[in-house]
């Protein structure tokens, strides 16, 4: 499949159609380079922009422009549901078999998948070929979105691949039947449909002026951060999960503790070995011990060995004879993660 941004013309007349007066979170699962979502993300500077890029070199272009890039497919990132409040969908324009060589249009399995990733009220921005306003894809739109409407590509833009923008806002439940359409629904779902069928009705531009507007919701706690996540986790994804980690949190408090004013009280005899040895494996001791960068962490333990002999019997027959034993063991946990055990 090839790469076909969407051009920064039509994105700048796609930008006369939204509204955007609070911070909110933009969703492009199809960036590419990121010049697109860039671009929206653009006018409304305290906004967020998550992207996902499934090519390597578009995805390192894309996190020159967007706050947050997953290089993987859409199929394999992990997003919150309902957390963004724009869906900018330009997908592959492309047929896709499925069970028992039914085939799909991929711009309709991407509006499926991923329209529950809009918060309701969210608004969709969708960019396809005019031939897919097929019956499949407008029930699939009205079904999920309500206020919609098409518009076409300026006349140089739309030769290649006569490409139209459907705007809609995303409902807060999915309707079940065609019966639950409100009459200005089932006004423009026939529009749509007589589009789709015949490429030489007349479409309106999209800077026509016709006095609609799509109203962008802001964001509730934008500064919190939400799961946006690939598939394998990369170095920074994973120093981030250990940072907010609970274990890593009492690990590095107990290692890195600067109180060090706490002491042991003085036994009456100075303890031997065997007495720290018991002191260690019945866990006493455990904790952290040291200072500064000879910090470690102790954890003692005793463990049980069970040794076999075999005793041949003066009639051939073999006797299985198990001896039980305890070891005690220390287990140590230095700074930089390596683990020794000492017995």
């Amino acid at each position: 499949m090839g790469y076909y941004p969407t051009p920064r013309s039509m994105v700048a007349k796609i930008l006369g159609r939204l509204q955007m007066t609070e911070p909110a979170r933009f969703f492009d699962p199809c960036c590419g380079e990121g010049d697109a979502l860039g671009q929206i993300g653009a006018a409304s500077p305290r906004s967020m922009t998550y992207g996902v890029e499934i090519d390597g070199h578009r995805e390192g272009e894309a996190k020159e422009k967007l706050n947050h890039v997953l290089h993987c497919g859409y199929e394999r990132a992990r997003v919150e549901v309902a957390s963004m409040q724009l869906l900018f969908l330009n997908p592959p324009y492309d047929a896709h078999s499925g069970l028992g060589g039914l085939e799909m249009r991929k711009e309709l399995i991407f509006l499926r998948d991923l329209s529950k990733q809009l918060a309701p009220d969210g608004v969709l921005v969708f960019v396809i070929p005019r031939y897919t306003l097929g019956t499949e894809m407008v029930n699939a739109l009205f079904h999920r979105f309500m206020n919609l409407a098409v518009y076409r590509f300026d006349d140089d833009e739309y030769q290649a691949f006569r490409q139209v923008v459907v705007f809609g806002q995303r409902r807060k439940k999915n309707l079940t039947s065609a019966k639950e359409l409100s009459d200005a629904d089932r006004q423009m779902k026939n529009e749509m449909l007589i589009y789709g069928k015949d490429m030489e009705q007349r479409m309106p531009y999209l800077d026509e002026s016709d006095g609609r507007m799509w109203f962008v919701p802001p964001a509730a706690n934008i500064e919190v951060p939400i799961l946006f996540r690939g598939y394998v986790l990369d170095e920074e994804e994973l120093r981030l999960d250990l940072a907010q980690s609970d274990v890593f949190r009492i690990a590095d408090n107990m290692l890195m503790s600067t109180d060090v004013q706490a002491s042991l009280k003085r036994p009456l005899l100075p303890f031997r070995r065997t007495h720290m040895a018991t002191l260690i494996s019945a866990g006493a001791l455990n904790g952290a011990v040291g200072f500064g960068q000879h910090r470690h962490m102790v954890v003692g333990m005793t463990r049980k060995i069970v040794n076999q002999d075999i005793v041949r019997n003066e009639d051939g027959s073999e006797t299985v004879i198990d001896t039980e034993s305890y070891i005690t063991a220390v287990r140590t946990i230095q700074p930089d993660g390596t683990i020794l055990d000492l017995q």
